[in-house]
């Protein structure tokens, strides 16, 4: 008991000195220098184990911050704009905001990567951070001396606090609202065209979970949205399932999806909407979207026997795998795999969808 009563007291005088260095800038003393953070302030707290210093350092520092008075002449800042708090802004992907000594980031949602010429302390780490990594989400970033600093939205939606001095450049660029889909993601065009023609949204939450699985109820209604959405042909279909009680979500768009062909259930009057789709049945639904409610030949086919998995396919996809390898639906992948049992996740569908549809609806 000592022992923690010891360390909560160094961890205390240890944020009040960091506080009163803050507080000491803003009444034109110099900012705490970053060797003093690194090489001795940081180690010292480390040293004292528990984690207690870390709460006592940010509580501490962000309370002195929050009471620090602005320099005459810094409402507008040196970079053209000035943040007084750190109340929620929001980004797109490929926004960039500019910082520069004494300016903090607080990282709320979404992912970003950040640069500088100099030095930038994670204040919730406790620690340096490197030019060219990724922001952390809930931690705060503080510009040290002689440093320029500049943040890179990735993410097609994210949000953050900035409090100093700041510019903020808006990018172009259109993308799909989601924090957990980058620019730097192979998937990430495909989420983009599933978003803004329709196909399917997001999880509610701001993310798409591209490396969630597709389940048999939810692929209907993204077939139904790729028919352009027939609300008459929806509304009057009459087939049912056993299993498909008719004030679900979902009903009304599976009775479509067999009243119109493109899929006939798993048997014994049963459609098993909750069960994850796999690979080999996105393709054949597909294949049967294209021909039984499109009306369209497809004659593109492949040798898919040379495929590592090939054994494993089911015979009533191999001819639809086969259509679907040679048009550029799906790839067999690095290894030579279609991996036709696996079950397909959000951003694999979102990219057989974006082929299927270059490819055959312009």
């Amino acid at each position: 008991m000592r022992g923690r009563l010891v360390r909560w007291g160094l961890a205390a005088g240890a944020a009040l000195l960091l506080a009163g260095a803050a507080v000491a800038a803003s009444q034109g003393d110099s900012l705490i220098s970053l060797s003093y953070l690194t090489k001795t302030f940081i180690p010292s707290l480390v040293a004292q184990g528990d984690g207690v210093y870390q709460e006592k350092m940010e509580q501490t520092y962000n309370d002195a911050i929050n009471q620090m008075e602005l320099p005459a002449g810094a409402v507008s800042g040196t970079l053209g704009s000035y943040s007084a708090d750190m109340r929620q802004r929001e980004f797109g992907r490929g926004d960039v905001i500019d910082l520069e000594t004494g300016s903090s980031f607080l990282m709320l949602s979404g992912q970003a990567a950040l640069t500088h010429s100099g030095a930038v302390i994670d204040v919730t780490a406790g620690q340096a951070v490197a030019s060219g990594a990724a922001l952390e989400t809930g931690h705060r970033y503080l510009v040290g001396e002689n440093t320029a600093a500049q943040i890179t939205v990735r993410s097609g939606y994210a949000a953050g606090g900035i409090e100093g001095s700041y510019k903020r450049t808006a990018s172009r660029e259109e993308a799909a609202p989601f924090t957990d889909v980058t620019s730097s993601d192979w998937y990430s065009p495909a989420v983009d065209y599933a978003y803004f023609n329709g196909l399917f949204d997001g999880m509610g939450d701001g993310t798409f979970a591209p490396q969630g699985e597709m389940n048999r109820a939810m692929m209907m209604t993204v077939l139904f949205h790729l028919a352009g959405s027939p609300e008459n042909e929806r509304l009057g279909a009459k087939a049912t399932f056993t299993d498909v009680p008719a004030a679900q979500w979902y009903s009304t768009f599976i009775s479509w999806a067999a009243d119109y062909g493109v899929s006939a259930g798993v048997g014994n009057g049963q459609f098993a909407p909750n069960q994850a789709v796999p690979r080999q049945q996105v393709v054949v639904l597909l294949y049967n979207f294209a021909t039984n409610y499109m009306g369209m030949t497809l004659r593109e086919r492949v040798d898919i026997s040379s495929c590592s998995d090939y054994g494993q396919s089911a015979e009533w996809a191999r001819d639809a795998l086969s259509w679907a390898s040679a048009c550029g639906v799906i790839s067999a992948g690095t290894s030579g795999a279609l991996e036709p049992n696996r079950s397909a996740t959000r951003a694999e569908v979102a990219s057989m969808l974006m082929n299927f549809s270059q490819l055959y609806l312009g």
